[in-house]
């Protein structure tokens, strides 16, 4: 794995860092004792290639924290203990901090072929405990092309991103923080790219090369080159790198329906690809009854549909999120609907999507 946190950083900012994630794991160590198997920092710095701005002459993280917990027994965990770690780290670094639902080394055998799973094993670096905890304990499966649908929910994931960045535009709500919709937007169309990488197999985890990948992807396929999406994809490669370097423009909304214009396209594209129907327009496939994921609303998982929907207002025994994929490009503007009931239901939308995404 990479031993530098962010590529595009001094080594001043990575040996800073180092030092923040050794001190951090030491505390973690000190706290779950032998409990712990591994501490495992994911996302960009986990593969080395977080963001870094500079602030008053000193460089500065971008992005979160993301820690991977791994421990032998989740019921002992003194939770209490680990925020508080949590938050005086965050403090000290001006980031969030995150620590993972904590997971067995038999729930990591048992990972199924998801693209946060993929992503986390081929980049990431152990702070604390056995070096070698994913690798060894993954199933090789994760070593296989990734499904389709795994690039579906990805764009399900970052279309909603965006739908939140209009709202915020149209005085919806207030921005979580003021880089909100330019970074929304960039994830957006880095989604779109990947989505059609992940269509033709050709999945890479590391940022290094994906732009690479997707121009010889276009270049081979002429269904891919038509999207025309490759200065998008290296702008926000640029984004995800180094924001601070990266042009400041003010996205306004037609801005960012041009991008669902072309984010619907490739949707429709995906899914036609892994469905093997024609949908000739995103109309017909929001129009399509059939199941997005049919594993979630197998019959045996009919009773845990039913009790999740009843606590959102709605009888139903398919898992919430099947909605979601028919409702988003309605509320993008792809798709006629309700227009004065817009900021209801993309209110609606979202809350449904953070709580099921």
């Amino acid at each position: 794995m990479s031993k530098h946190f962010a590529t595009h950083g001094s080594q001043a900012f990575n040996d800073w860092m180092e030092d923040v994630t050794a001190r951090l794991a030491r505390e973690v160590e000190g706290v779950l004792g032998a409990n712990l198997v591994a501490l495992v920092l994911g996302g960009g710095y986990g593969r080395g290639e977080g963001g870094v701005v500079t602030a008053e002459g000193t460089e500065k993280p971008y992005n979160d924290l993301d820690f991977t917990l791994i421990v032998n027994d989740k019921s002992a965990l003194p939770m209490a203990e680990l925020d508080a770690i949590r938050h005086r780290y965050e403090k000290e670094i001006g980031i969030d901090v995150d620590f993972s639902r904590p997971l067995t080394p038999n729930d990591v055998r048992h990972w199924p072929h998801w693209l946060m799973w993929v992503d986390l094993l081929e980049g990431h670096r152990v702070v604390a405990g056995k070096p070698d905890a994913l690798a060894s304990l993954a199933p090789p499966s994760l070593r296989e092309p990734l499904p389709l649908i795994e690039g579906v929910r990805l764009m399900l994931n970052r279309g909603a991103g965006l739908l939140w960045a209009m709202r915020i535009l149209r005085g919806a709500e207030a921005a979580p923080d003021a880089d909100f919709v330019r970074r929304n937007y960039h994830k957006c169309a880095l989604a779109m790219g990947d989505m059609l990488v992940i269509a033709h197999g050709r999945h890479r985890t590391l940022y290094q090369g994906r732009s690479e990948n997707l121009r010889a992807l276009a270049a081979e396929n002429a269904d891919v080159a038509r999207f025309g999406v490759q200065e998008l994809y290296d702008a926000a490669l640029r984004f995800r790198l180094e924001p601070a370097r990266t042009e400041e423009g003010k996205y306004d909304e037609e801005d960012l329906c041009e991008l669902a214009r072309r984010w619907g396209s490739i949707l429709v594209y995906a899914e036609t690809k892994r469905t093997g129907r024609s949908f000739a327009t995103i109309d017909e496939y929001v129009a399509w009854k059939g199941l997005r994921e049919p594993e979630q609303s197998a019959p045996a998982q009919w009773p845990r549909n039913l009790v999740r929907n009843a606590q959102l207002g709605v009888l139903s025994w398919q898992y919430p999120r099947e909605r979601l994929y028919r409702t988003l490009p309605v509320l993008l503007g792809l798709v006629p609907g309700d227009a004065a009931q817009w900021n209801t239901h993309s209110e609606q939308f979202l809350t449904v999507w953070k709580r099921f995404n």
